[in-house]
């Protein structure tokens, strides 16, 4: 068999393993933990290669938490062009998920179908999970343009495959799933990405009725024309994107549901349902009459030792998650500064010129002083601040603030916004409809005093409806 170049040779092992360490040899003098940080810099082809230093290197990377396993970089010229097979790397990959030692925190695979069979996919994942009880899996097939797969790649695995305790994060990318079974008793689940995924819709709604733990779903899923109804019922979801092709409708059920991002959906606007009463955005996937690219987010302020699992999965992958979306609809407390912070944070991670932003105002349940306790900036409020809101980069072309009310806090927004020149076109005020006569003539006076200021674009619209 041709060995692969993913590891080193076996010539002249014998000896180097033999051998005393060097006295000059201030490195091997180190401890196997800082050894061990070391390798992690490197990739995994660098890190197994680091045995031929010395003895002392040999069997450090096989302690690695992490293993990025990219096998694209390994197809020889031939097998890229033609129809030829090429398992070498596949065999290394191989050799070195079961040379390594002990359990692992993640690991994440990359490969072309013509590299490997089907049953070594198999076995890497049983491995992966049931023998060294992996917490983070990432399993993606690519398609190469020149040598595309003639169907979507099924892998045929045994029943609750993904069910171990250990397993936390599941990504796969690219397959076709013919049976549910893989996912039967999945609660130990709590994120899972599904990346261009075929499938009918039943074996869908069977896999996510299997992950009840669920707080992030990420379902790019292509299913079978006129097929029925995709379902998401699940109360722990916190962050749900969706893009999903040739599919009837899409109910979801999520009361606790903070982020949700449409991509592209292929069904009929009145087929798409959500059931959550916080949702209570004018401004969202259908204000125009068709869908298109949007995300709505609720700003959640869990109490401070808690963390915010949507926040932290959309900041991680922001730019991936947003990267095509036009617009956002955001509610937030405005005299929350943890929470303005939270909104701070994500207008600044927007990709670009964002075409239309809704506000919503929504009202603290807490007293102003427990508020400011929490964020723990009681000496100066947030809007006290002569920096830029966001920053001196974002700019949105429509903003709508919604349930305005007029309040020092929704004025301080405002102002900064349009005498910064954030926003470019339109600012467009919609109080709440409940307010009182008093009320209103508050709110059209603070509109009136939004029109006075020196605006950052002279063409801006300043409008209330």
């Amino acid at each position: 068999m041709e060995r692969s170049n993913l590891l080193p040779s076996d010539a002249g092992d014998k000896s180097v393993h033999d051998d005393a360490i060097n006295t000059d040899d201030r490195i091997s003098k180190l401890s196997n933990d800082l050894l061990l940080k070391i390798i992690s810099r490197l990739s995994i082809k660098e890190a197994i290669t680091t045995g031929s230093l010395s003895s002392r290197w040999e069997h450090v990377w096989k302690k690695m938490s992490h293993l990025f396993l990219d096998m694209r970089g390994f197809s020889k010229i031939g097998s890229l062009l033609t129809n030829v097979t090429d398992h070498h790397a596949a065999r290394s990959m191989t050799k070195v998920i079961n040379d390594h030692r002990g359990h692992l925190e993640r690991c994440t695979i990359y490969y072309y179908p013509f590299q490997c069979t089907n049953a070594m996919v198999e076995a890497w994942i049983r491995s992966l999970i049931h023998v060294k009880h992996v917490k983070h899996l990432t399993l993606v097939n690519f398609i190469f343009s020149l040598r595309p797969p003639k169907k979507p790649i099924t892998l045929d695995l045994p029943s609750e495959t993904f069910s171990h305790p250990n397993l936390q994060t599941l990504i796969l990318g690219r397959f076709n799933f013919e049976t549910p079974h893989a996912f039967n008793n999945c609660g130990n689940l709590k994120t899972l990405t599904l990346a261009g995924i075929f499938a009918q819709i039943g074996v869908l709604n069977v896999v996510l009725v299997s992950c009840p733990s669920l707080e992030v779903l990420v379902a790019n899923v292509h299913s079978h024309k006129g097929s029925g109804l995709l379902k998401i019922d699940n109360r722990n979801l916190r962050f749900l994107y969706l893009s999903c092709y040739q599919v009837d409708g899409i109910h979801v059920s999520s009361p606790n549901l903070d982020v949700l991002i449409i991509e592209s959906l292929s069904c009929e606007i009145e087929n798409f349902i959500i059931v959550n009463p916080r949702f209570q955005f004018h401004r969202n996937y259908r204000a125009t009459g068709r869908f298109y690219p949007h995300t709505s987010y609720i700003i959640p302020c869990p109490h401070q030792e808690k963390k915010s699992i949507g926040h932290e999965f959309m900041m991680s992958g922001s730019r991936h998650f947003v990267k095509n979306s036009e617009a956002m609809s955001v509610s937030v407390d405005l005299t929350n500064t943890k929470e303005v912070e939270m909104l701070q944070e994500i207008l600044v991670s927007w990709p670009g010129k964002m075409e239309e932003l809704e506000i919503l105002s929504k009202k603290s349940n807490a007293p102003r002083k427990e508020v400011e306790s929490s964020s723990r900036r009681t000496q100066k409020t947030f809007w006290e601040e002569i920096k830029p809101f966001p920053d001196a980069y974002f700019s949105v072309s429509i903003l709508w603030l919604s349930n305005f009310s007029g309040s020092k806090e929704e004025f301080a927004l405002a102002s900064r916004l349009i005498t910064q020149g954030t926003v470019i076109k339109t600012m467009i005020i919609k109080p709440h409809s409940s307010f009182s006569t008093s009320n209103k003539l508050e709110i059209e006076e603070a509109v009136a005093k939004l029109n006075d200021l020196p605006k950052g674009h002279t063409e801006l619209d300043i409008v209330m409806v």
